[in-house]
């Protein structure tokens, strides 16, 4: 068996005035805890805590509550521990760096775990010189605020034309994503007027997301804590709904820093982006890594699906585009081969008509796929393509989420 490299340690970054600094171990034995105390008390760490569990303890926990800064899970005794760093990474937020520690002096396992993305594996019994180093390094990076370089994924949702079930569905791909992928959803409604999300989760609008782009000197990690309205334990929303004149100018500027931001403490910033390609609305369909754009069964649906795809690929954007045929089967509407002709090729993504169950459920203010199975069938087929993953998680996400 090989013996490990010198560990190239990295540095950890705060994201959210309420997390900086903040150090989370979970170790499996006494010894270790005692090696990461010795090394931690001269400090003078103001939010260091160590855990008894390991790796698995770590991804239960982080499953329920706010990420650290760096983590530190114990691998010892896991027959597979690649597997069970894939669990942990579904549940921790981009920002968030991990070091591994384990009882395995194994240069391989060394090597995939870096692949994956974790940031050092220091074995057992640990070097008090690395574990000095690591403490060091992440807390430098700390009260410098210097950038990890990971960021959650950016996904505008917008319809070819308006009325056609925009906010529906990203009200569900939303809800879907952190309740059944547990994956921690910031959803953000970019119609500061009209916009329905908070309607669809009963939520009340706040002022939130108009200072956020008024003020974009005041949006910082707390600001957003305020700002933010939980929806549900993984699903925060940011909404509006400011009188209907004057009209609210989006600086496409400030609006993308705060996106940038919310991009830093969540695994996917979903958008309600208005129909049309004007100002902020343009910007924020450009630098999205994934659009998905809703259409529903009319020529005119799929007609206008084609131009705005086509506007995309004509700007040269090389990021993927989504075409959601939506309500299909609805009286008077294309039927499927019909809609693929008009839009020249196969839609993406086809979703039956069903008017009942999704306007209870907006009337409710709950989630349709609470309340109805075909419908969330159909969005769980979305998000598996938003992914590139079942909700239960494939080989590939940690490296995807973690790796710098």
């Amino acid at each position: 068996m090989s013996a490990l490299p010198k560990p190239l340690l990295q540095a950890v970054t705060p994201t959210s005035s309420d997390r900086s600094g903040k150090v989370l171990a979970y170790v499996a034995d006494a010894a270790t805890e005692t090696a990461l105390r010795q090394v931690a008390a001269p400090m003078l760490l103001t939010d260091f805590e160590i855990r008894r569990g390991d790796v698995r303890t770590a991804a239960r926990d982080l499953a329920r509550q706010r990420s650290p800064d760096l983590l530190i899970v114990d691998l010892s005794g896991n027959d597979l521990p690649i597997g069970a760093m894939e669990s942990l990474s579904q549940v921790c937020e981009p920002s968030v760096t991990v070091v591994a520690i384990g009882d395995r002096n194994d240069v391989a396992l060394y090597r995939n775990l870096r692949a994956l993305g974790v940031a050092e594996y220091l074995f057992k019994p640990l070097p008090t010189d690395q574990v000095e180093a690591m403490f060091g390094r992440a807390m430098g990076a700390a009260a410098s605020g210097q950038a990890t370089g990971r960021q959650g994924k950016l996904i505008a949702v917008t319809g070819a034309r308006g009325g056609v079930g925009t906010t529906t569905v990203a009200v569900n791909l939303s809800s879907y994503l952190a309740d059944v992928g547990r994956r921690r959803i910031a959803l953000v409604d970019l119609d500061l007027h009209t916009g329905t999300v908070a309607l669809h989760l009963n939520l009340k609008p706040g002022r939130g997301l108009r200072e956020a782009i008024e003020s974009p000197d005041r949006v910082d990690g707390l600001f957003l804590e305020r700002a933010m309205q939980p929806a549900s334990d993984r699903l925060d929303v940011l909404a509006a709904e400011e009188p209907i004149v004057p009209a609210i100018h989006q600086d496409s500027k400030a609006v993308m820093d705060l996106l940038e931001l919310l991009r830093s403490q969540y695994h996917y910033v979903i958008l309600d982006v208005p129909h049309g390609l004007v100002g902020a609305s343009r910007e924020v369909l450009d630098q999205a890594a994934l659009r998905i754009v809703v259409a529903d069964g009319s020529l005119a649906g799929a007609r206008d699906a084609l131009r705005l795809r086509s506007t995309f690929e004509a700007a040269g954007v090389s990021r993927p585009t989504l075409v959601l045929h939506n309500r299909s089967g609805a009286p008077g509407a294309l039927k499927p081969a019909e809609f693929d002709r008009a839009l020249g090729a196969a839609a993406d993504c086809v979703m039956e008509n069903r008017p009942k169950p999704l306007i209870e459920a907006a009337t409710l203010g709950e989630p349709a796929i609470r309340r109805c199975t075909p419908f969330k069938n159909e969005i769980a087929k979305l998000a598996q393509a938003v992914s590139g993953q079942s909700a239960s998680g494939a080989p590939g996400l940690f490296a995807r989420m973690f790796k710098r």
